[in-house]
């Protein structure tokens, strides 16, 4: 896989159950990362990704927002977020 190495990478086991490259960062869902809907562990991944990438005022102040506009559109497989599109993201977020 070519790419940045801070590039979030979404993947499930055969069982369906969900991996991140990214440490999980319990707020909201104690039992992990989800995506593809706007629940607790949705909640927890978006924080957790802008955590990886910003200081934490930032993300907390965004992963709600992040969270509707980019966790909830990934595949229920799984993906790779690029780090360049999430700080675009959060430039035009910062800027709305």
């Amino acid at each position: 896989m070519t790419g940045d190495a801070e590039d979030i990478v979404l993947w499930r086991t055969l069982e369906g159950e969900a991996h991140v490259s990214v440490p999980h960062v319990a707020r909201h869902s104690p039992t992990g990362f989800e995506w593809g809907y706007g629940g607790s562990g949705p909640a927890d991944l978006a924080r957790s990704i802008l955590l990886a990438l910003l200081d934490e005022p930032t993300a907390d102040a965004l992963y709600q927002r992040f969270k509707q506009d980019v966790v909830t559109t990934v595949p229920e497989a799984g993906g790779v977020l690029r780090a360049a599109d999430i700080r675009a993201w959060v430039e035009h977020a910062r800027t709305c």
